[in-house]
Parts: C-alpha cells; sequence; structure tokens
C-alpha cells in the first residue's frame, strides 16, 4: 500500500510539472503565431520565430522526459528485478538483424530500452523503427518494414532448435519463400493455422513449443496488437509487436489532461503481457 501510494504521489507532482510545461508551451506557441506576422520586417522576425521554435522543442523535451520518469520508470521498477532504463538508446543495428524478425532495412531507429529480470529469466525490449528508403532518386521514397517493439527473452534452459511464427497480418518477413515453403508447419488447430505460419526444421521443435496454452496466449496478442512475431533458437525467444504510429511509452503531451489512471493501466498492461509470456515459456518441460 505504502509503494502505491508512493507511485500515486509522484505520479501527481509529475502531473502538476507537466502542466506547467503545458501552460508554458501554449504562451510560447502564442509567441510564435505573433513572430509569424513579424516576418514582414526580417530579419527580427525570422531570429524571434528560431528562438521560439528552440524553446518549444525543449519545453517538449522536458515534458516527454517527466512523463517517462512518473509513468514508466517507477511501474517498472515495482515489476522488475535489475531494471535498467534507457530512454534515449535501444537495440543496434547489428542487434535488430540478428533477430530475424524482419526484412533489413537501410534505416534503422531505437529507443526506450529496458533491461530486467523477471521469475529468474532476464530479458531485452526497445522500439524499433526500421525502414527502407529509396536514395537513387529525388523522391526519398521510404517503406517501413517494422515500426513496434523488439523483446528478446533468455531462458535458463534449453527449449528448441530453430522455431518462428508469424502472424498472418505480418508483412515484411526476414524469410525467404523458399525457406518459408520448406520449413511450414501445420498444427492440430485450425483457428490457430488460420491466424499463424509456423516454421521449423524439425516439426517435432513446433509441436514441443506451440503448445495449447501457446496457441490461446499467441491469439489474444494477436487480437491486441496489428501483427506479431516470435523466433526461438535455443534458449533465446524473441518476441515482437509491430504497432505503426503507436509507442506504448510516449504520450502525446501537448494537448489535453493527462490521467494517471490511465496512463498508468497503459504500462500496466503491457508489463503484465510479458510477464504472462514469460510464465507460458517457463511452463514447458526442459528439452533436449
Amino acid at each position: 500500500m505504502n509503494e502505491t501510494n508512493q507511485v500515486v504521489r509522484t505520479s501527481n507532482e509529475a502531473m502538476q510539472k507537466l502542466q506547467e510545461k503545458r501552460d508554458k508551451t501554449t504562451k510560447t506557441m502564442l509567441w510564435m503565431l505573433f513572430c509569424v506576422f513579424l516576418l514582414i520586417i526580417p530579419p527580427v522576425g525570422i531570429i524571434a520565430l528560431l528562438l521560439i521554435i528552440w524553446r518549444v522543442n525543449k519545453l517538449r523535451a522536458e515534458m516527454k522526459g517527466l512523463y517517462k520518469d512518473a509513468f514508466v520508470r517507477e511501474p517498472l521498477a515495482n515489476n522488475f528485478q535489475n531494471v535498467v532504463y534507457e530512454p534515449n538508446k535501444g537495440f543496434t543495428d547489428e542487434n535488430i538483424k540478428g533477430f530475424q524478425i524482419c526484412e533489413w532495412g537501410n534505416r534503422y531507429w531505437s529507443e526506450d530500452y529496458i533491461h530486467a529480470t523477471f521469475a529468474g529469466v532476464d530479458f531485452e525490449i526497445a522500439e524499433v523503427n526500421v525502414r527502407d528508403v529509396d536514395t537513387s532518386s529525388d523522391s526519398n521514397h521510404s517503406e517501413t518494414y517494422f515500426e513496434g517493439r523488439m523483446m528478446v527473452f533468455n531462458f535458463p534452459n534449453k527449449l528448441v532448435n530453430t522455431v518462428t511464427v508469424f502472424s498472418r497480418k505480418f508483412k515484411h518477413r526476414a524469410m525467404s519463400r523458399a525457406e518459408a515453403k520448406d520449413t511450414k508447419v501445420e498444427l492440430e488447430d485450425m483457428q490457430f493455422n488460420n491466424l499463424f505460419d509456423v516454421y521449423s526444421t524439425l516439426q517435432q521443435d513446433a509441436f514441443y513449443l506451440i503448445t495449447p496454452h501457446m496457441m490461446e496466449r499467441m491469439q489474444v496478442l494477436a487480437g491486441k496488437y496489428e501483427s506479431i512475431a516470435m523466433r526461438v533458437v535455443g534458449n533465446r525467444v524473441v518476441l515482437a509487436f509491430n504497432e505503426p504510429g503507436k509507442n506504448v511509452f510516449d504520450q502525446n503531451i501537448d494537448v489535453g489532461k493527462l490521467d494517471i489512471d490511465q496512463e498508468m493501466a497503459k504500462v500496466q498492461g503491457e508489463i503484465d503481457d510479458i510477464k504472462l509470456f514469460i510464465s507460458v515459456i517457463l511452463n514447458l518441460r526442459t528439452y533436449g
């Protein structure tokens, strides 16, 4: 109870600071509009406008930091052990390629890195954006291959050789058509087969890993996120939630009033998904 009160009290303080920053941002943006009219008297108007733009960006960065401290850092610390949260860092390009989840692009971006432990399982999470930008023309056309979260779980016991699962909506897969054709596995649950494609070099590994409990959990996740993928190699499990335009650890803090309960419930829901997924894997029997 004391921990809950502390979180609420800290969140209330952060809310007050956020509101103060919002008020300053609003006033600054009004000054920005005024400076637009001053543009007819260069260079005074241009200099003033640039200064105000800089100020608005600075205030937004401060609000973003306050939000993450209040609604992300504390819930993580209250639910997991050995928490390392670095909002401005993420997975490297080589990390993302090594996960073998989505096609390789030529632009990689990652933030909101988390490293923590739950039930003896070490895991890492980060927001990931993978794009392919056509630099051969002046248009710089860009195609998004992945935008969402990638999670890596390191389990203490060996699981399987290689099993990969993609929801049918997951388009840009790190798998050639020939490879997919040769390794596709059909499971006994037709409802699951209609939602997911399962691949494994050894069919028995897929049947070992994709238990009825796992199928049930994967179907729930498929209904919650736009598309998902999972790749299991040895004792490492990579889980990816593709959610274009969303970042669970960010919030539109420019407009409206933040609801403490709603924001905490949103982050806690994501944390609970992580816990449940870990528990599902831990309940599998040791293999190999």
